[in-house]
This record gives structure tokens, sequence and C-alpha cells, in this order.
């Protein structure tokens, strides 16, 4: 795909959790685009909806409770809300994939991990079970995964295992899109740099976009092209690695920052971001970052502020922004 041709278009999303006993507003308006070969970061908190939007991009929110309310998503142009259950399977694995977070809830645990792939592959690709089992043993040795082992089951494999395997099940038939959701976040810190070159690697060779969902500024800064910093299922700031690590704008994109440990500085305690995450079932009238903002001015608690555009493709939602302060 062109490098400048929009694959992935996501507008206005909100997505919604409703149960008897509340409504969770899990994504509320949430806009962003990913082009050929690009890689788009969410950052945020956990619970700040990020796996969520991952979850509706691939049609796969809880069938009972969750719901896209408003909005579309647009894979290569098409509509993908609008598919039927049918239609969908045939998008994922074949158009879009995902990594998810705990390689052992993806995987079959009653199947050989060459079986699993080339299952995959048969229904995509529509070959012989001969050819699929030999395209899975390739892609699994793309991973690391030597064929004596591919015939193992998951319980046999480490955690870094695992996680490949998963990896080589999502890129088994060079998806257009690939959704990496926390890929290394189970993983220790050795394994995490191993994995993530893995991804990258494999995404490059194949040219494929990639939406990374991470809480880790350093996956991002090795990783990510553009990023989206996600707090109570809104982006509250917008823009390209250069924007967000060298002008970070919005005060919460400052305050993580913030938390995270430099060599440069001499300090004898981290800054926490003080107070509890806004309650995603009971939204505050004004900005959801407001309680905990070290910059909040009583306007702050009863006006819902609109992205602005600071500099040329960087957006950052804050009252500071609409009054040029900035």
């Amino acid at each position: 795909m062109d490098n400048n041709e929009v694959l992935l278009k996501v507008s206005n999303l909100v997505v919604h959790y409703e149960t008897h006993k509340a409504v969770v507003e899990a994504v509320n308006n949430v806009s962003f685009e990913i082009r050929g070969g690009e890689t788009l970061g969410l950052v945020g908190e956990t619970g700040a909806g990020k796996t969520t939007i991952a979850l509706a991009i691939m049609s796969l929110l809880p069938k009972n409770t969750g719901r896209i309310v408003q909005g579309s998503i647009e894979l290569g142009g098409r509509d993908i809300t609008s598919l039927s259950a049918r239609e969908m399977r045939a998008v994922r694995g074949r158009d879009v994939s995902m990594i998810f977070q705990d390689p052992m809830s993806a995987l079959n645990p009653v199947m050989r991990v060459d079986a699993q792939i080339a299952e995959l592959i048969r229904l995509h690709r529509h070959v012989s079970r001969l050819d699929a089992a030999r395209q899975a043993q390739e892609i699994l040795k793309k991973v690391g995964i030597q064929p004596e082992r591919a015939g193992e089951y998951p319980h046999q494999f480490s955690g870094g295992m695992k996680q490949r395997v998963v990896i080589a099940m999502a890129l088994a038939c060079s998806p257009k899109l690939l959704i990496a959701d926390e890929p290394t976040t189970a993983l220790d810190v050795t394994i995490q740099a191993q994995v993530l070159d893995l991804i990258r690697e494999l995404k490059d060779a194949s040219g494929t976009s990639m939406l990374l969902i991470t809480h880790d500024l350093g996956v991002v800064a090795e990783t990510c092209d553009r990023v989206a910093v996600i707090y109570a299922g809104e982006i509250v700031e917008y823009g390209t690695l250069e924007d967000i690590f060298d002008h970070a704008s919005h005060p919460y994109t400052k305050c993580l920052f913030a938390t995270i440990p430099s060599l440069d500085k001499d300090v004898e305690r981290l800054q926490p971001i003080t107070g509890p995450a806004v309650n995603s079932a009971d939204l505050p009238e004004g900005c959801s970052f407001c309680g905990r903002c070290p910059q909040a001015r009583e306007i702050c608690m009863t006006h819902d502020p609109s992205q602005v555009e600071v500099a040329p493709g960087h957006l950052v939602k804050c009252v500071l922004a609409e009054e040029g302060l900035l």
C-alpha cells in the first residue's frame, strides 16, 4: 500500500458498555487515521479505553453489553461497522489481525501450535492441508520457532515463545493492519526487547501498518510514527512522535512524562499523577482530567474543551489550548 494512502480511518467513535446497573462510556468521540506502513501508538493508563478501541475495530466487543453507539471505522475505504458477522470473519485474520495481551488466552490449549496457524491459513487462503502445514512451519520459523517444536502444544512453551506463536498467527495471512494490544506486558525486559524487534522486523518486511496499544512510552519512542494519548476514552493529545516527546502540551501528557525516571535529573522521588482515574460510568460535566490536573481552573469543571491544532497535525484537547496559553 502507498504510504500516503489512508488504510484505517476511525471517525467520531463512541462505544458504551451497557448493563442493568450502569452505562460505561468507554470511548468518547475518538477519531484518528493510520496510513500504509505507519505505526500509531495509543498511550494511556489502564482503563482509558485503548483495548475497547481495538475490540471495536476487530468487531469483538462483548455481544450482550458492548456496542458502537456512534461513528464509523473504515478499513481500506470500507466501513466495517456495517458488515455482518460472517463478512467480518472473512476480514479478521486476512485484512486485520490482533496480538492480544495474554498469549495463553489467544491460543487453543488442546491444539498443536502449527495446526492452529494452518487452520487460519486454510480459512483465508483456501489452500490444501499440506500447503497450509508447510506455510505454518515457515511463519513459525520466521519468529524463531524451529520445525521440531512446531507440533507442540501451547503449555509446552514459555511466555515469550507463546507470544511468538501469537505473532506468527497474527501475521500468517499478511494482514494490511496489525493491532498489538500491549504485546510485551507479561514478559520480562529482555524478552520484551526481542519480541518488539521481531514485530518491527516482520511488519517492515511485509509493509503492514500497526496500531500499538501500550502504557510504556519507551516502547512508543522506539516503535511509533504517530501517537494518540488517551484519557477517559478521549484523545487528549495527538501528533507525530516529535510533537508528543519534544513538545508535549496537554497537562495529562506532561504528567505521564513526569512519572518516568530520568538519567539526566537528580531527583529523590518521581512525580505521581495524583488522585484516582475518573470513573467512565460517571464522567464529569467538564474536562475528564480536571480532578487530577495540576493546571486545572474553575472553567474546567463545567466546560468540555474541543480539540485545537496547536501546530500542524498536533491536536490538543484542553481549555489552555483554546485560549492559546500552551
